[in-house]
Formats: structure tokens, C-alpha cells, sequence
């Protein structure tokens, strides 16, 4: 039988553990390559006639998936006590087996990186979604609106460097800047960004109407828009690790974080709206994780939305140590259904099926009890019924452990939605019903994060 990428982690899991024991294989790490394949570092010395008679089975088991060099070592070999203490390791649940699982990638590191801690003020919204044509950048355009009718300064950024839509959507020829986001990330470790290439990225969006500011960081800019055989090459180059000055490699997540940072100043915004490239790429993670952001996302109720939840759902598992309170990060995920009906019961059973997978998953557990009921040992018949208690009371525990569930209206008139063409779709009275439930939610964290001091939010510069 021919070993596939699929059956070879289990593969090596089940010959560990048979012929080092389940306790050996939780202490140790499996490696895997860039190319796929494995070895195994055991947290324990071993004979060199063991290593070998281990090690001729794992080859014959995993075929193409063993490592060249060699495919075991105990923790007093070359190097092996590195990889037993490396802090990317992530662990995994394989079959009836749990393991350390160090990943190299070529690509999509960043996702190997756990989540960072919630940002500093202004708060972050990252708009995410793992395929297009879910109204993404519809609800950006409209909560950029909404926030500025209320006062607000909005910074709205484009990381979708493959299909941007932004700077079409919210400039116009006059207002869009120099440079974009793609620019940013190819001339940081060439030229750098200093104070003038910095300002030349934004550009001031008429959505504000004169009331707050939404300004725009578009992903391309007027120059790669002069010079569109560019694009390709920019991109190709955007993605890749710079070096720094001391020789180590800077990920694209850093450069993402650091751009990103440099125009977090709670004097200059009250708040950054950022849209996430579509998909699972390496420049997903970037935004997804790395930001210490509010993450929306966004998905239609047809397969596709859950066969790419699932994928998702499970990779996030892996930062969850069920030993321990459920992280904030989880918490700051919400799930938007694009499209919904104005059926209750179809967004319920959205919600449903999102909270299954992610209890199948484990990136939830069944296990936890709602925090707001706690019922006696005695039988069901003698608990005293509390007629004040609805079913949000009774399920606020779960809805705690996953963020929440908000959507978005199936609406027409929101349909190749032009700004500036239909600019009577931002008075509130013709977007309320659609979006309200998202910019509810959105509403309310801004006003938890940071309640401004009056006349604060209503600033504006020139």
C-alpha cells in the first residue's frame, strides 16, 4: 500500500507508539519537512541497536514520507535536544494518539504562529473570508460610513493584494495615493518607509461625507496602476521574508504588523477596518493572526463555506490546550453569514452547523458547561422551574467559548454595490436592516475598547 501525505503522520504515530510506548510518543517531536517527510526525536536516550531496528520499521512503514538522513534519534543525538525544545511545535490529535508535530514550511508558516494578544488602541477589524463574492467589501465600505456619520476617524486597509477592490471602491482618480499596501511590503527591506513614503499610501475617502474621516490604504496605488506589467512582480516579491539587520529573516506576518502598526496612533484613528485576503494563503494568517484584531468571518450557508470552516476550525485546534481557559483570542471571532434570508431558523441552523464543526474539530468542547445555569444533582423533576431563564441565559456559556454569530441581509440594492453611484445607500434608514446586525456588534466593541472623551471622535484633520 502506498503511503499518502494523509496516512503518514498516523502511520508514524501507531510505530512509536508500539515500539517506544504512548508515554514516549507524547514526550517527543515529529518532524516534518518542507517536503513532507518525517522523523521522530524521542525525549529519551536510545540504544543505537534499538534506533536502528526502529528505524529500518518506520522506513518500510512510511515509504517516500521518511526522512532521508535519518528518520529516529533520542534526545542525546546531533541536534535533537534543539528540536525538543523548539517552541513551533504545535500538539495534535492523530487517530487515538496525541504528539508534538514541529512543521517546517516553505509556505505558510505564519499559520504555525500562535495568535497574538489583543492590540492596543484604536481597536482592529479584520474582515476575513475564505472565498469571494460574500459581500466583504460591500460591509466594509458601509461600516467605514456608518462609523464616520458617528464621528469617527477610519482607517480602512487593503491586504487583498491579488484581487483588490478597495481603492476602486472608496477613491477616486484624484484622491488615490502614490502607493499601496503592495508597494509597502516590497520597498520595506529595499528602501525602506520613511515618513513621506508612508504618507503617499493614504488616501481620503468622500464616504466620510464631511462628517468624521475614512482615509484608504488601497493595495495598489497610482503608480502600479501606471504600470500594470509590475503588478506580478511586486506581488511575487511582497510574499517573501526580508532579511534584516542582523541576518534573520522577517515573515510576512511581521511586515504585516509592523505596517499596520506604524498607523495605529489613537491621536490620528479611532479605528482600522482591514481586508483580509480570501482563502487559507500565507497572507490570510497574516491578518487572521497576527493582528491582535476583532476577526469577522464572513461565509455563505452552501458547502464550500463549511468544507473551508472545517480546514480552518481544525488548524486553529491546535492552539487550544484544553488544559486551560478558552483564549481571548478565540473569543474575538466572529462568524458573519453573508446573504442571509430573513428566515430566523436558516440563520439558526447556520449557526448550528458552525457550532457542530466546531465542537467536531475541537476547537470548542462539548464538555463545558454554561456558565450561567447550574443545575442540582437531584432528577430533572425536582429542579424548581425559573421561568425567567430563556434560552439565550441557558446557552450564554457556549456562546462565550466562540465569539458570536451575526449576519448579513440578501439585499439587491447591495449587489455590484457602487458607492458613489448609489451614494443614497449610506443614510442609515436604507442600510439598517441589512447590516445592522454586524455593525451592532461592531458598535459595541468600539464602545467597550475605548469610550472617547467628548469631542474626541469627532476630530478631524485636514
Amino acid at each position: 500500500m502506498t503511503i499518502r501525505f494523509d496516512d503518514s503522520l498516523p502511520a508514524l504515530a501507531e510505530v512509536i507508539a508500539q515500539e517506544l510506548g504512548e508515554t514516549a510518543l507524547m514526550q517527543g517531536v515529529a518532524l516534518r519537512d518542507g517536503s513532507g517527510r518525517l522523523a521522530f526525536f524521542a525525549d529519551q536516550p536510545l540504544a543505537a541497536d534499538r534506533i536502528e531496528r526502529v528505524a529500518d520499521r518506520l522506513r518500510q512503514r512510511l515509504g517516500a514520507y521518511a526522512r532521508d538522513d535519518r528518520v529516529l534519534a533520542g534526545c542525546d543525538d546531533f541536534g535533537a535536544r534543539r528540536i525538543l525544545a523548539d517552541p513551533n511545535r504545535m500538539r495534535v490529535e492523530v487517530g487515538e494518539y496525541r504528539l508534538s508535530l514541529l512543521d517546517r514550511r516553505m509556505v505558510g508558516a505564519d499559520w504555525l504562529t500562535k495568535p497574538s494578544e489583543r492590540c492596543a488602541p484604536p481597536p482592529r477589524f479584520v474582515f476575513a473570508s475564505l472565498k469571494g463574492g460574500v459581500g466583504r467589501s460591500t460591509a466594509i465600505a458601509v461600516t467605514a460610513s456608518d462609523l464616520a456619520s458617528r464621528g469617527y476617524r477610519v482607517l480602512v486597509v487593503d491586504l487583498d493584494l491579488e484581487a483588490p477592490g478597495l481603492g476602486a471602491m472608496l477613491l477616486d482618480e484624484g484622491t488615490l495615493p502614490d502607493f499601496g499596501s503592495l508597494d509597502a511590503l516590497v520597498e520595506n527591506g529595499l528602501s525602506g518607509l520613511d515618513d513621506a513614503f508612508l504618507a503617499d499610501l493614504i488616501g481620503p475617502s468622500a464616504l466620510a461625507q464631511g462628517r468624521g474621516r475614512v482615509d484608504v490604504m488601497p493595495a495598489f496605488g497610482r503608480r502600479a496602476l501606471a504600470h500594470p506589467a509590475d503588478v506580478l512582480a511586486k506581488i511575487a516579491r511582497a510574499y517573501t521574508e526580508d532579511i534584516v539587520a542582523d541576518g534573520q529573516p522577517l515573515s510576512f506576518r511581521s511586515q504585516v504588523v509592523d505596517l499596520i502598526d506604524r498607523f495605529s496612533d489613537p491621536d490620528r484613528y479611532d479605528v482600522l477596518l482591514i481586508d483580509a485576503r480570501a482563502g487559507l494563503h500565507e497572507s490570510t494568517a497574516a491578518a487572521f493572526l497576527g493582528l491582535g484584531a476583532e476577526v469577522l468571518l464572513f461565509g455563505l450557508d452552501e458547502p464550500q463555506t463549511f468544507q473551508g470552516f472545517r480546514a480552518l476550525f481544525a488548524h486553529l485546534a491546535h492552539f487550544i490546550d484544553p488544559q486551560e481557559s478558552t483564549p481571548d483570542w478565540l473569543a474575538r471571532v466572529t462568524l458573519v453569514q453573508g446573504k442571509a434570508t430573513r428566515a430566523d431558523e436558516e440563520q439558526d441552523a447556520f449557526r448550528e452547523r458552525c457550532r457542530q464543526m466546531a465542537n467536531e474539530t475541537g476547537l470548542i468542547r462539548s464538555d463545558v458547561a454554561p456558565s450561567a445555569l447550574r443545575l442540582p444533582a437531584e432528577p430533572f423533576g425536582d429542579v424548581p422551574w425559573d421561568e425567567d431563564i430563556s434560552d439565550d441565559t441557558l446557552f450564554a456559556g457556549t456562546d462565550e467559548i466562540f465569539g458570536t454569530t451575526v449576519y448579513v441581509r440578501d439585499d439587491s440594492n447591495f449587489r455590484g454595490f457602487d458607492p458613489f453611484a448609489r451614494r443614497d445607500l449610506l443614510f442609515e434608514k436604507n442600510y439598517s436592516e441589512t447590516f445592522n446586525s454586524l455593525l451592532d456588534l461592531i458598535r459595541d466593541s468600539m464602545a467597550s475598547a475605548r469610550e472617547p472623551e467628548p469631542g474626541t471622535a469627532a476630530r478631524t484633520q485636514s
